[in-house]
C-alpha cells in the first residue's frame, strides 16, 4: 500500500514538477537584468506603446489598448524588483526600482502630451475603466506575475509573457492617469497611479514567490530582512483601498440586478418600457413606459410593489407616454367609415 501511495506522489511530483524544465539560473538572471535597464529601443518602443494606447483609449478601440500592451517593454523592470527581493541582490534592486520610476515618468510624460495637443482628449468609458482596481486587478497581476516568471525561467517563454503584459494591464493606467493630469481631473490621476501601482507591486508578488519556489541561489548573503517587511506593509497598506473598491463594486452590480429584475417583473410584463435610469448613489429608479391611456394610480401602484422588495429604501419615477395610434384608433375608423360614405355618396350624384 505504502509502495503505491509512494508511486502515485511521484507521479504527481513529476506532473507538476517546474525545476524540470527550468533553463540555467545564470541564464534567468541574465535575461532579468537585460530587461531591467530601461533605455534605447526600450525607451522607444515605451514611447510608440503610450501612443497607441492613448489612441484607443480616446477612441474605446480594445483592439489598439491590446496592441500597446504587446509592444509595451514594461515588463522588465517589475519582474527586476521581484527576482531581486527573491535573491536578496540589493544592488539589482536599487537599479530595478530606478528604471520603474524612469517608466512611470516617461509614460505620463508623453501621455500628457498627447492629451494636451489632441483635441479629442475626453473621457471615454475604455478611459475610464482603468481608474478604479478592485481585488479582481490584485488577483490577476499576482497570478501574472507568477505565471510571467514561470516564462522568464523557461528557454522559450515569449507567449507567455506576452499574455501576462495583456492580462495584468499596466500601461493603459498610466494613461488615465495622464489624461487626469493633462485635463487637472484629479481623481483620474490618482485613480490611474494606484491602478498601476497596484497592478505593479502584485506581479513583483507573484514572480517573489515563483523565485522562492524555484530556489534560486541567492546572490548576496547580506540580511534583506528590513527590506521584505517594507514590502510587506507596503502591499498590505496597497490592498485596502482596492479591497474598499471591490465591495463597492458588489454592492452597486447586486443592486443594478435587483433594480433591473423588478424593472422586467413588474412593469416590463405589463407595459412597454422604453427607456430605464438607474442611480445606485441616490437609488432612484426611473422607468418610462408607453400606455395607452394615461394611469393615475400607476406611479402609487409600482410604489407599492417596490416596498415589498428589499428595494424598499428606493424611489421610483414612472413616465407615461400615450401611445395615440392606439388611443384614437376608434376615432380614426370612425372618420374613415364617414370619408367612404361620402365618397359613394358623391358617386351617386356624379351618376344622376
Amino acid at each position: 500500500m505504502s509502495t503505491r501511495i509512494q508511486i502515485i506522489k511521484r507521479y504527481f511530483r513529476s506532473l507538476f514538477d517546474l525545476k524540470g524544465s527550468q533553463e540555467d539560473e545564470i541564464e534567468t538572471d541574465k535575461e532579468v537584468r537585460e530587461g531591467v535597464v530601461f533605455k534605447g529601443k526600450n525607451l522607444w518602443l515605451l514611447a510608440f506603446a503610450i501612443f497607441i494606447s492613448c489612441i484607443g483609449l480616446n477612441i474605446n478601440s480594445k483592439a489598439a489598448v491590446i496592441g500597446a500592451m504587446i509592444i509595451s517593454p514594461l515588463m522588465g523592470p517589475i519582474f527586476g524588483i521581484g527576482f531581486s527581493l527573491g535573491v536578496s541582490d540589493l544592488d539589482l534592486l536599487k537599479v530595478s526600482i530606478q528604471n520603474a520610476l524612469r517608466i512611470v515618468l516617461i509614460s505620463l510624460f508623453v501621455a500628457t502630451i498627447y492629451y494636451l495637443i489632441t483635441p479629442y482628449a475626453i473621457a471615454t468609458d475604455e478611459l475610464l475603466s482603468f481608474s478604479h482596481p478592485t481585488i479582481f486587478d490584485v488577483l490577476l497581476a499576482f497570478l501574472g506575475g507568477m505565471a510571467g516568471f514561470i516564462a522568464i525561467s523557461r528557454h522559450n517563454g515569449t507567449q507567455v509573457l506576452i499574455g501576462v503584459a495583456v492580462a495584468t494591464s499596466c500601461i493603459p493606467p498610466l494613461c488615465t492617469a495622464s489624461f487626469g493630469l493633462a485635463t487637472l481631473q484629479w481623481e483620474y490621476f490618482v485613480g490611474g497611479l494606484y491602478t498601476y501601482f497596484i497592478n505593479a507591486l502584485f506581479i513583483c508578488v507573484g514572480s517573489y514567490i515563483i523565485v522562492k519556489y524555484l530556489k534560486f541561489s541567492p546572490h548576496s548573503k547580506e540580511n534583506v530582512k528590513h527590506v521584505n517587511s517594507w514590502f510587506g506593509v507596503l502591499i498590505f497598506l496597497a490592498i485596502i483601498p482596492a479591497m474598499y473598491l471591490a465591495y463597492n463594486f458588489a454592492v452597486t452590480n447586486i443592486y443594478l440586478s435587483k433594480a433591473n429584475q423588478f424593472v422586467t417583473n413588474e412593469i416590463d410584463l405589463k407595459y412597454h418600457v422604453v427607456q430605464t435610469k438607474i442611480d445606485n448613489k441616490t437609488k432612484v429608479i426611473e422607468v418610462d413606459v408607453t400606455v395607452e391611456k394615461y394611469d393615475d394610480s400607476l406611479q402609487n401602484s409600482i410604489e407599492n410593489k417596490l416596498k415589498k422588495t428589499d428595494l424598499k429604501d428606493s424611489k421610483i419615477r414612472i413616465y407615461q407616454t400615450i401611445e395615440a395610434g392606439k388611443t384614437y384608433l376608434k376615432e380614426f375608423d370612425k372618420l374613415n367609415s364617414e370619408i367612404e360614405l361620402l365618397k359613394s355618396e358623391i358617386e351617386k350624384l356624379k351618376e344622376k
